[in-house]
């Protein structure tokens, strides 16, 4: 019993079967015809500026984890909360902070930058803080300062310019 186009002749070929009716067609793995060669290999991806490579049909990718735009801009954010304006960088820097976090925890290591999303959230709690005591040492000032306790004998003079 053979296979359809086998001669019948019961030799053993060495390194795979091959069908005389396939001869010069497809050939096993461990029966290579004459002069045959491997293909070389892939030519290694082009390396380019800071992490990033070009593949073998022209375009550019980054490699590697990139850095999470909102985290930096979450710390930045935060930073300016003490220098410029304190109450809306500040509360902007947490918004920030948090949506770059769950970002970075949702990426599975592709996106990193999880410090300075922390920083940025520290930070705008403290400007947040910072913020809030301002405003309630405004509201104990006016609360409970006294406008009408000026010492000058003239209306509408201040006292530390009348001198007797």
């Amino acid at each position: 019993m053979g296979i359809p186009g086998d001669s019948g002749d019961d030799k053993e070929r060495s390194g795979g079967w091959q069908s005389e009716w396939q001869s010069g067609g497809w050939q096993s793995q461990w029966h290579q015809p004459e002069g045959w060669k491997q293909d070389a290999p892939p030519v290694a991806p082009q390396a380019g500026p800071a992490g990033w490579y070009q593949t073998p049909d022209g375009r550019w990718v980054q490699s590697g984890p990139v850095t999470s735009g909102k985290a930096t801009a979450a710390l930045l954010l935060g930073i300016f909360g003490f220098v410029l304006c304190p109450l809306i960088c500040s509360v902007l820097a947490l918004v920030f902070g948090y949506q770059a976090r769950n970002e970075i925890d949702g990426s599975g290591g592709r996106i990193r930058g999880r410090g300075n999303a922390t920083a940025g959230i520290v930070l705008g709690w403290i400007g947040v803080v910072i913020c809030a005591l301002f405003v309630m040492l405004i509201v104990i000032g006016l609360a409970f300062g006294d406008s009408g306790s000026t010492s000058s004998p003239i209306e509408g003079v201040p006292a530390v310019i009348v001198s007797r």
